[in-house]
């Protein structure tokens, strides 16, 4: 019998969709929130999540991101649910790498449909959820078992490589933050993704053999692994799952991107500043260490009403960088937000008071 998980925090959306899951004898479990639904897809692997986007706390685009970074549950087929109908809402989605898309209310004959075509698609590609190779590759990653690599401490701004720079390794973030960046003929910079704890940097010029396309520097005190490039392409030419791992990486590395650009180029100020609060947030925010990523902190006032704070710190350059726009423009907009009850701040300090309004409001 299959199992398939349910994230939805709307108790009888939820069991609805549990209902009709089960009349059609799939094995169901429910998770009432994305926290809850990040651990339950650990511990029962299942072998398709539906999940809503819009959630308290940690949002489905928040859930779709941690699971595609860990090995154990990256290449569980995934649906999001949303009464939203939106081209750019949908393509987010799929950048992210989910695999299709149900719009609330559900029917059920197109729940079912849609269910049974990702899990024959899954068997037909042989897309195992279970990936010993990969994980074992990671763990070595980890723990230095068997792959020859060297793990450095980096301070903040310690360049890892700039633009135009010939790829020579593969980095991954054991701990710490890490910035990508361009910068234009007149010096200005633009922050295209961030990484953060488990992320591999520096993957595109080694996979594609070009230039860097980009800079990258730490953002925060971090320890990161090196690994040298022939000793990285020798390894996924051996092993044909993890080549095929890091392609896919690879593509939704190069689709955010493409992202943000259109972004910077079409939406309002506004709408980049949100997205770009909800980026470092997806970023690093990690429901399985949040106490070390960014503490938590609920102010006397707050009302126990589903709403999470977390507070974050990143300077005016890097935010402006972040954005696209003017300190000054930046810094604006953040007061509107503050005003509004979205957000509060204390010098460098940001603390997210509504997660939910916030990812309203970049749609």
């Amino acid at each position: 019998m299959k199992t398939i998980l349910v994230i939805e925090d709307k108790q009888e959306v939820r069991e609805n969709i549990a209902e009709m899951l089960q009349m059609a004898r799939y094995h169901v479990v429910q998770a009432t929130d994305g926290r809850q639904g990040v651990e339950f897809a650990r511990s029962a692997r299942p072998d398709l999540i539906l999940c809503d986007i819009l959630m308290p706390g940690l949002d489905g685009y928040g859930v779709l991101h941690i699971l595609t970074k860990d090995p154990a549950t990256a290449r569980i087929p995934f649906i999001f649910l949303t009464a939203k109908v939106d081209p750019a809402h949908i393509r987010n989605g799929m950048n992210l790498g989910a695999d299709d898309y149900l719009t609330k209310p559900i029917d059920d004959i197109d729940l079912l449909a849609a269910v049974e075509l990702r899990l024959k698609k899954a068997e037909q590609t042989g897309q195992d959820v279970d990936q010993p190779g990969l994980a074992d590759f990671l763990d070595a990653f980890r723990h230095s078992d068997g792959i020859p690599y060297s793990s450095l401490r980096y301070t903040k701004k310690q360049v890892l490589f700039t633009e135009g720079d010939a790829p020579i390794n593969l980095f991954y973030i054991r701990s710490g933050q890490v910035k990508h960046f361009k910068t234009d003929v007149s010096g200005n910079a633009f922050i295209t993704a961030l990484s953060g704890e488990g992320d591999f940097v520096g993957l595109s010029g080694l996979i594609l053999s070009t230039p860097h396309g980009e800079s990258a520097e730490v953002l925060l005190d971090a320890e990161i692994c090196t690994l040298p490039k022939a000793e990285f392409l020798a390894f996924v030419a051996n092993h044909l799952d993890i080549g095929a791992y890091f392609m896919r990486l690879l593509a939704t590395e190069l689709n955010q991107r493409d992202e943000r650009l259109l972004k910077l180029a079409y939406q309002p100020v506004r709408k980049r500043v949100a997205e770009a609060l909800l980026l470092v947030h997806r970023t690093f925010y990690s429901v399985a260490d949040e106490s070390k990523r960014m503490p938590t902190k609920l102010p006397p006032n707050e009302p126990s009403s589903g709403k999470r704070s977390l507070s974050m710190t990143l300077s005016r350059e890097n935010w402006s960088q972040l954005v696209g726009a003017s300190s000054e423009t930046v810094i604006r907009v953040l007061s509107d937000l503050r005003a509004e009850g979205m957000l509060e701040l204390s010098g460098s300090q940001i603390t997210l008071l509504d997660i939910d309004r916030l990812t309203r409001l970049k749609h």
